[in-house]
C-alpha cells in the first residue's frame, strides 16, 4: 500500500514539475531568477516594514516583530531542522541532466520544504495579518515566488507546498506570540 502510494506522489510530483519547468522562455527565465533572488525577499521585508510604520506607528513595533520572528524561524528550522529529516534531493540533482530546464543554481542541501516558499508565505501571513489590505498584493507574490521555484528546476512542486504550510504555521505562531507578549506588556505598563 505505501509503495503504490510512494509511486502516485512521485509521478503526481514528476508530472506537475516537468508541465510547470518545461517552458524554457528567456523572458520567463529572467522574471523568475529575480524574484527568486535573496534581494527581491528583502526588497518586500522592506517596502511592508516600511508601509507598517507609515500605517501604524508605534503599532508597527508588533508587526516589524512578527515578520522578522516569522521568517527567521521559518528559515531556522526549515534549514537546521526540516531539511535534514527529509533529506529529499532537489530536481536539479535527481533528475538526469539535459531531461529539464535548469536555470539556476542551488545548493545541494535538500529539497523539502522549500525555504523560498516558506519565508514568502511567512512574509504573506504576517502582512495580511497587520492589514489586510496587503494581502491582495503579499499572496500573489508569494505564488509567483513559489512557481519560480519549480520552473527553475530546484524544488519539486510538492517542496513547494509543504514550504507554504510550514511558512504560514510559523507566521500564524509568530503572530500570536507577539500578540501575547503585546498585551503582557501593556498590561505591566498600567500596573
Amino acid at each position: 500500500m505505501v509503495e503504490h502510494l510512494t509511486a502516485y506522489y512521485d509521478r503526481f510530483d514528476l508530472g506537475l514539475f516537468r508541465a510547470l519547468n518545461s517552458a524554457g522562455d528567456p523572458f520567463l527565465d529572467g522574471l523568475f531568477t529575480v524574484v527568486s533572488s535573496r534581494w527581491f525577499g528583502i526588497a518586500l521585508g522592506l517596502v511592508v516594514c516600511a508601509w507598517f510604520v507609515y500605517t501604524k506607528r508605534w503599532g508597527a513595533l508588533r508587526c516589524i516583530a512578527a515578520l522578522v520572528l516569522a521568517v527567521g524561524l521559518s528559515d531556522l528550522i526549515g534549514y537546521r531542522v526540516l531539511k535534514p529529516l527529509f533529506s529529499r534531493l532537489r530536481p536539479c540533482y535527481a533528475l538526469p541532466s539535459g531531461s529539464f530546464n535548469w536555470v539556476a543554481h542551488a545548493a545541494n542541501v535538500g529539497s523539502l520544504p522549500s525555504l523560498h516558499a516558506a519565508n514568502l508565505f511567512a512574509w504573506a501571513l504576517v502582512a495580511a495579518l497587520a492589514d489586510k489590505r496587503l494581502a491582495w498584493g503579499a499572496y500573489p507574490l508569494a505564488l509567483l515566488v513559489c512557481l519560480s521555484r519549480v520552473y527553475l528546476g530546484v524544488h519539486w512542486p510538492t517542496d513547494v507546498l509543504a514550504g507554504m504550510v510550514w511558512g504560514s504555521l510559523a507566521a500564524l505562531g509568530c503572530w500570536f506570540l507577539t500578540g501575547w507578549i503585546e498585551k503582557l506588556l501593556k498590561r505591566r505598563k498600567k500596573e
